[in-house]
């Protein structure tokens, strides 16, 4: 801890140091552990209380939050629940597995889904739907989406590729078959397509896309 000569850029010129975020104003500031308001860069979005900064001051005093800084193995990724949903009855995951992580870039966001099914897992009605940690920004049209790559294993006996989607201003994201996967047409996944789901199948996804 600074004394507050030391934390006075006036007494030390311009400086840059890390702290500890306390508390996230409305007005694109942070407040840090040891009382320091600093406005925020467009680097550094969804800010938490916890996250360790770099700030720095200018001369006269004026400080900023550049960015936050990565923790554990300095990984950029963050893990997040991600909830595995469907358009009518709601599946159970059950004993399988399902684990989700994100990457920001300024208001890019890389998202990466991955599932296996359990012996316990069942399957609900309606097309399969994957919750993202944030919720997507509005495109000019609201009918357009952004677009990501999806394979589907079917316990190692076969493979299916296909896309997907998530629409402007949403935060579900689903997986769509090409034609040459089960079935006539390109649709959603569900409990039986783009095959007949059971233990042991497992689901990977990959998505970009801007947050709101």
């Amino acid at each position: 801890m600074m004394d507050a000569a030391g934390a006075d850029p006036s007494v030390r010129g311009a400086d840059w140091r890390l702290a500890t975020v306390d508390t996230v104003g409305s007005d694109g500031t942070v407040t840090t552990t040891d009382g320091i308001v600093a406005r925020r860069s467009d680097l550094y979005l969804r800010p938490l209380a916890g996250d360790l900064v770099v700030i720095t001051a200018s001369g006269i005093g004026s400080w900023l939050a550049v960015c936050r800084l990565g923790s554990g193995t300095g990984s950029t990724w963050t893990s997040y629940p991600a909830v595995w949903s469907t358009s009518g009855t709601a599946p159970v995951l059950g004993n399988g597995t399902l684990s989700a992580a994100y990457t920001l870039r300024g208001d890019e966001c890389r998202v990466s889904i991955r599932q296996v099914m359990g012996s316990t897992t069942t399957y609900g009605t309606g097309q399969f739907r994957w919750s993202l940690p944030f919720t997507a920004a509005t495109l000019p049209n609201p009918i357009m989406f952004w677009t990501g790559s999806a394979m589907a294993g079917d316990a190692g006996a076969a493979y299916y590729s296909g896309n997907c989607r998530l629409i402007s201003g949403n935060n579900l994201v689903m997986c769509i078959n090409p034609s040459t996967a089960t079935g006539s047409s390109s649709t959603e996944w569900n409990a039986t397509r783009p095959h007949t789901w059971g233990s042991g199948d497992y689901l990977g996804l990959d998505l970009t896309y801007q947050i709101a």
